[in-house]
This record gives C-alpha cells, sequence and structure tokens, in this order.
C-alpha cells in the first residue's frame, strides 16, 4: 500500500525545503521528539529526502574520520564539518 502511494503523491517542495533545513539538528540529536518524527516520516516518504540525508550524513562521517591534524592553512576537519551545518541551516 505504501509503495502505491509514493508512486502517486509527490512530496511538496515546501516541505522538503522544511525537512531538509532540519538535517543538521536531527543528525545532532537537538530536535524535539516531534520534529524528529516529522523528519523521519518525511524522509521514509521522499526519496529525494532520504538521498540528502543520506549524502549528509556520509559527508559528516567522512569528515570524522580525516586525520585529527591538518596541514597548516587546512582547516580542521571539526572546522569543516561545522561549516558544512552552518551552511545546511542557512539554506532556508
Amino acid at each position: 500500500m505504501s509503495r502505491l502511494l509514493r508512486r502517486f503523491m509527490k512530496p511538496d517542495p515546501r516541505e522538503c525545503e522544511e525537512v531538509r533545513s532540519l538535517f543538521s539538528d536531527y543528525a545532532d540529536e537537538e530536535l524535539s521528539p516531534e520534529e524528529r518524527s516529522r523528519v523521519e516520516e518525511h524522509v521514509g516518504f521522499c526519496p529525494r529526502c532520504r538521498r540528502a540525508l543520506s549524502n549528509f550524513r556520509h559527508t559528516l562521517g567522512r569528515l570524522g574520520r580525516l586525520a585529527e591534524t591538518s596541514p597548516p592553512g587546512v582547516p580542521a576537519p571539526e572546522e569543516v564539518g561545522e561549516r558544512i551545518r552552518r551552511a545546511w541551516r542557512g539554506r532556508v
């Protein structure tokens, strides 16, 4: 049944934008239970947002595996991760 609904119902682009603005807080576990549920429900329905969240998590995971020290002039992985989070939050 859910597969059938997904085929005929299209996600609302405004909802996608709102949910994607929550990805950083979702990844940091800083959302209320209601907001967290909203993200999970939407991502379960919307393949584009599911892919975007997967890419976001993958990027953060890769940043976490970078070496602790960076060459001179290159931002530390934590700084890069924070820049990415700020950019996601600033998109909306």
